[in-house]
């Protein structure tokens, strides 16, 4: 009986990993990325940090994305956030593309982007006001 509950059980778990497999989330392997037009490039214009989980970055080109965490690693809104480009990119696309670190003037904090959102020019402006 209890044998048959954890076949059960990973079955169930097979289940869910394939229904997220078929989602229509953009995913490249390697976490959810943003097409190759949306992708931002070094060097950065601005980078701002929008609650503990979410930063805010665009690019002279005009380019503008969010990059989620997978936790909050980001606590203060002022201090700035240390980027490492991975490989020499010079983009930003996915989530391997840089290494973001919180509070680095503090006790740093490594961050997990567990996705990059693609924001329009007009939502770009919205998030360059807030405060």
């Amino acid at each position: 009986m209890m044998m048959r509950s954890l076949v059960l059980g990973g079955l169930a778990a097979v289940t869910v990993i394939g229904v997220a497999a078929g989602s229509s989330v953009a995913d490249d392997g390697r976490g959810r990325s943003v097409a190759p037009n949306q992708c931002i490039s070094r060097p950065i214009e601005t980078t701002k940090v929008i609650d503990d989980s979410t930063l805010y970055m665009d690019d002279r080109g005009g380019h503008a994305v969010l990059l989620h965490m997978s936790g909050g690693c980001l606590f203060d809104r002022d201090e700035a956030v240390g980027l490492k480009f991975d490989g020499g990119t010079t983009r930003i696309c996915g989530p391997m593309d840089v290494d973001v670190t919180g509070s680095v003037t503090r006790t740093p904090t490594a961050c997990i982007i567990s996705s990059i959102e693609a924001l329009t020019p007009e939502q770009a402006t919205d998030y360059r006001k807030r405060r």
